[in-house]
């Protein structure tokens, strides 16, 4: 008779325990550093930060990775730098240069919050890649993600996470 009285009680704390560990595992991690936030999945983490991400820094750099379990190679990396603009002029090729020069490239310009962006993007069938180009006044916000073509998907949608997320300050 005493163990019926304990089943209901051990089944809501089971129950409580397991929303617990959901809500922590769920849901995204921030970062915030200098002028910048973002969020992003609890299924990357932070390998590294140079810099401050701030105005005064010449170079900011945040690495963040993933294991794709499915994959063969299965480490991805998104890698979001920040760089001061240098004084004079620097005459880049243009993307259509740099297009022409890559097999399974597509180039395009995209709005994050009020700012635009230029995204070039190589599908290869060993490795994937987008970078997005954002110009500041002071600065290049440039993001990026290097994966095996088997985390493309999981990779592209946690990209997109961060650039809907973003706030540069």
């Amino acid at each position: 008779m005493d163990n019926d009285r304990l089943i209901i009680p051990a089944i809501i704390i089971l129950l409580v325990l397991i929303a617990a560990i959901i809500i922590a595992f769920a849901g995204n991690n921030t970062f915030n550093s200098g002028n910048l936030y973002f969020e992003y999945p609890k299924t990357w983490s932070q390998d590294h930060v140079v810099g401050d991400f701030s105005n005064s820094s010449v170079y900011s750099e945040v690495t963040l990775t993933s294991n794709i379990p499915t994959s063969a190679s299965p480490t991805s990396y998104i890698v979001i730098q920040m760089q001061k603009k240098s004084q004079g002029t620097l005459k880049l090729p243009g993307t259509n240069e740099i297009v022409m020069n890559t097999s399974n490239s597509t180039v395009g310009t995209t709005n994050i919050g009020n700012i635009r962006a230029t995204q070039l993007a190589t599908y290869g069938p060993n490795v994937c890649e987008k970078v997005t180009i954002i110009e500041t006044p002071d600065n290049y916000l440039i993001l990026e993600y290097i994966c095996p073509p088997e985390a493309l998907n999981q990779t592209e949608t946690d990209y997109n996470t961060i650039l809907q997320s973003l706030r540069i300050q």
